[in-house]
């Protein structure tokens, strides 16, 4: 690129850790200004075109302004990111400033119009003339849940573009996500602004698109995330952070058994009161109940058993239905023991909601009604409120104010009362806005009833969830349905069932939980290696390949699930590099029971039993040792188990978590030679090794403070 003659001036700022980061200013006449940093180049020119340039992919985004550029200049700052420089112009008769933010140490850049008068919603800015030719198109679909798709662009975003070699971007909007618009137009023009049903823009206003770009798919796709949520000043929240995720819960939401019906004999608060006393006389312990749409009268005759999804059906009243409930919410409350998560839909035509609140769309969004639901709901022992019903009833009003205020009036209330927030059937926009809520922790990213046909969205779209800082919730399963509950064990979020009373497999369910209720997961979402969206782009349908990891320090374990689709065969094979492993692992088949150690540069071998194969990749120290920890958990290295776990020289101390003081359970391994295992805290009650196997196993018990340390030596 040629710059203007060597009258101008150049300023340079300085050398910031991983980045070298140049501004070019220029003379009033200037001809262009230009700032980049490691990932990415971008140039305003003073005739009105831009460009955002990717070294590493040779990727090229152009743009142009309308009209000539005005007022080009410079600025260094920091932001909620981090620090940043940017280059600005003027343009739409100085009555808008284009802004285009790179920052210093991130692979990122934000693009900024920023409304210096009120004026027509046109001409959105940024316009690109195109995306990067022969790059692979994944994105999410304006639709419940969010669903995903190779090759067609949503007009929400977040966009997703990757190539072969690893390079990836992702382009959304930073803000104003539930009235953004994202255009990929048939003449290949790419644009990023605000919904066109809203007419006018007012003085003032600012709408922001991130780029995010780097190597690998889903690192790219954090990257972008978590510079959503600094933006929204948002902390991800703890997979454990509260009752809902970090405890077994029981469902009556749809496709379970007691949704909309009830044991004829018991009624429905004598059936849930029966299936909390099935589940404990079992010895499964549940942590909460959830309450779905039956719990609350609605329509136009205010019932609880009123069905349909039209308008009509919507809340009359948000409160527990006097019929099934007549002593209210709170004596049930107290009776079951439990806390509870308790469903919502939209407000009916007919409810005295619309003359007592303000309203917009079919949603209330007067702060004073969910002050009062929220208090409410408190009272009544609810933990989690879950928003159903984004992507079409529940909603507002298209314009720049009320989504903010349904969604944030609502957050606020709830944290308020110490109450959670789970959202369901949302859009890409719902995903994104959450970004703004602490409080919003999970979301539902596929449809009712979860089952061997939602396995692939549920994974696709846990990638949204989970770049944005939420918990997917798979839906209830039946304790019987042990690969769906293996998927919801390695998601990190919420596991649930909904069982008949005297159909509960208690097996597989002390496989998910220890004997308090407490999940046992791991540390990240389940989700699919880059390898398989290279694969679903080209049309392969090879097995679906996802994995989820535990990591102490500079040792990570692997959950590896894998599945075939269509005629892909029987087994699959998996190179350790695609799971981002560099070292030897030992691979434990969690349905087998049977392992193998792995070398450096080797692949996973996986059978489909049952349709469905599932590894746990323990890595090897230079002592030839690797802990498989408990094996009776499909989770056998969760937190909620092994809370930590160290290398020192030849030796691995691992602390073991116990659900009580009088547990005890059996902890494995693998040592290429009979290893020493001693308890450093709570006692051993033996040490088996086989010869053949290299496998090795301690039953542990704790000590007083319900945990026990063991190391394992080399010999």
């Amino acid at each position: 690129m040629k710059y203007a003659p060597s009258t101008c001036s150049w300023v340079i700022a300085a050398l910031v850790g991983m980045t070298t980061f140049a501004i070019r200013a220029h003379a009033q006449n200037a001809k262009q200004y230009a700032a980049k940093n490691e990932a990415l180049r971008a140039v305003i020119r003073a005739n009105g075109t831009y460009e955002l340039d990717f070294p590493a992919s040779g990727w090229k985004l152009d743009g142009k302004l309308p009209g000539d550029a005005g007022d080009l200049h410079s600025t260094a700052g920091n932001d909620k990111i981090g620090a940043y420089h940017q280059i600005s112009a003027s343009f739409d008769n100085g009555m808008r400033i284009a802004e285009i933010r790179v920052y210093d140490v991130r692979p990122l850049v934000l693009f900024r119009d920023v409304w210096k008068s009120a004026g027509q919603n046109a001409l959105p800015f940024p316009a690109f003339q195109s995306l990067p030719q022969g790059a692979f198109r994944f994105s999410y679909q304006k639709r419940a849940f969010g669903y995903y798709e190779f090759g067609k662009l949503g007009p929400e975003g977040p966009w997703c573009l990757f190539d072969r070699q690893g390079h990836a971007m992702v382009i959304s909007p930073a803000d104003h996500f539930l009235v953004s618009d994202m255009e990929d137009q048939p003449d290949g023009v790419a644009t990023s602004g605000i919904d066109p049903a809203i007419k006018q823009m007012p003085a003032g206003f600012v709408h922001s698109t991130l780029i995010a770009a780097g190597t690998g798919i889903n690192s790219v796709f954090g990257k972008w995330g978590s510079a959503l949520l600094a933006l929204g000043a948002k902390q991800r929240p703890a997979n454990n952070a509260d009752v809902t995720l970090a405890r077994l819960g029981y469902w009556t939401d749809n496709k379970t058994t007691y949704y909309y019906r009830f044991e004829p004999q018991l009624g429905y608060r004598g059936t849930l009161l029966a299936v909390r006393g099935a589940y404990r006389k079992l010895g499964v312990a549940l942590g909460y109940m959830q309450l779905d749409s039956w719990f609350y009268p609605k329509g136009p005759q205010s019932r609880w058993n009123a069905g349909g999804s039209t308008i009509a059906w919507g809340e009359d009243e948000y409160r527990a239905d006097k019929k099934l409930f007549p002593q209210g919410l709170a004596n049930f409350h107290l009776d079951l023991g439990l806390p509870l998560v308790t469903h919502a839909r939209w407000v009916a035509p007919a409810s005295p909601y619309r003359h007592e609140f303000k309203m917009s769309g079919n949603v209330v969004i007067d702060p004073r009604f969910w002050q009062q639901t929220a208090h409410y709901l408190h009272q009544a022992g609810v933990v989690t409120y879950e928003q159903d019903w984004l992507n079409r009833n529940a909603q507002t009003a298209a314009n720049l104010t009320d989504p903010a205020l349904f969604l944030g009036n609502m957050s606020k209330a709830m944290a308020a009362e110490g109450i959670s927030i789970m959202y369901c059937m949302p859009l890409p926009g719902d995903y994104m806005a959450s970004t703004h809520y602490p409080n919003v922790q999970m979301i539902r990213p596929s449809d009712d009833g979860f089952a061997r046909s939602r396995w692939d969205s549920f994974l696709y779209d846990s990638r949204l969830a989970s770049a944005v800082g939420l918990w997917p919730w798979t839906d209830a399963s039946f304790s019987h349905d042990l690969g769906n509950l293996v998927i919801a064990t390695l998601s990190a979020g919420p596991v649930g069932v909904g069982d008949a009373i005297g159909n509960i497999d208690v097996k597989n369910l002390l496989a998910v939980e220890r004997t308090d209720g407490v999940i046992v997961k791991p540390d990240t979402s389940l989700l699919p290696i880059d390898a398989v969206y290279r694969s679903d782009a080209e049309g392969e349908q090879a097995p679906m390949v996802a994995s989820a990891t535990t990591r102490f320090g500079k040792l990570q374990v692997h959950y590896v699930f894998s599945y075939p689709r269509q005629s892909s065969g029987a087994q699959t094979s998996v190179p350790l590099r695609e799971l981002g492993i560099s070292g030897p692992v030992f691979a434990y088949n969690w349905v087998t029971h049977q392992g193998q150690p792995i070398p450096v540069g080797g692949n996973v071998h996986m059978e489909f039993k049952d349709g469905w194969a599932y590894e746990v990749l323990s890595p090897i120290t230079s002592g030839g040792i690797a802990l498989l920890g408990d094996t009776a958990q499909i989770t056998p290295l969760g937190r909620a188990r092994v809370s930590s776990l160290r290398q020192n020289g030849q030796s691995l101390t691992a602390s073991i978590r116990f659900a009580s003081r009088k547990s005890a359970l059996t902890i494995s391994g693998y040592a290429s030679r009979r290893p020493v295992v001693k308890a450093l805290s709570g006692t051993l009650a033996g040490v088996s090794y086989d010869q053949a196997t290299h496998m090795f196993n301690a039953q542990v018990s704790p000590a007083k403070s319900r945990e026990a340390i063991v190391q394992i030596s080399a010999q």
